[in-house]
């Protein structure tokens, strides 16, 4: 089964005052982690999908073997810019089997988890992640989605395509760490230290 990943880094991160994809764990970017965690999950291709703070973004070096889409239109909000991921990654693979989408700030989810959710698609053409108080990104979706995924436009992103389906589920309480302000960035770093 071939699987592509599409990390979303598009984002102005109002909430947080400043570009937090270029926030660094242990000398790593959370954009770059994010899309190492899906390269060790044996996600290919996998494209991040930038936007407000390309160019801060672009000024680095990109992780080998990850593409990057800078999104005109980020600014009509997440369902646009994933509809352009999606798009761009079966550009260059239209064999694809499904795609992962995945959120530059969520620090915690691991390539265990990916491929737990990879293990859960023959039960579901839609996986998610239970953080525990929700459900929501990663998600896993199946080929039979795709014209879905593409066809989001403004916030609508892919809760509002699951929505619309069975989906199983993989509980993950890491991924509830979404670092969307400073305050919640300390709090990480706590934890970590912890």
């Amino acid at each position: 089964m071939k699987i592509g990943a599409v990390v979303l880094a598009a984002g102005k991160a109002s909430r947080f005052g400043s570009p937090k994809q270029l926030l660094e764990i242990e000398g790593e970017t959370l954009i770059d982690r994010a899309c190492h965690t899906a390269l060790e999950a044996g996600c290919d291709p996998v494209l991040r999908v930038l936007g407000a703070h390309a160019e801060a973004l672009v000024e680095r070096p990109c992780p080998e073997n990850v593409m990057t889409l800078v999104h005109a239109g980020w600014e009509e909000g997440m369902g646009s810019s994933l509809a352009a991921g999606v798009r761009d990654l079966l550009e260059c693979a239209p064999e694809l089997d499904a795609v992962v989408v995945m959120l530059a700030d969520q620090p915690m989810v691991t390539a265990g988890l990916l491929e737990e959710m990879q293990a859960r698609l023959s039960e579901a053409s839609v996986v998610l992640c239970d953080h525990g108080e929700a459900t929501g990104p990663p998600a896993l979706f199946g080929r039979q989605h795709f014209g879905e995924l593409m066809a989001l436009h403004g916030d609508r992103g892919a809760k509002a395509v699951a929505a619309n389906h069975h989906a199983a589920m993989v509980a993950f309480a890491g991924a509830a760490w979404d670092i969307d302000s400073p305050e919640a960035w300390e709090r990480f770093l706590q934890r970590q230290a912890d």
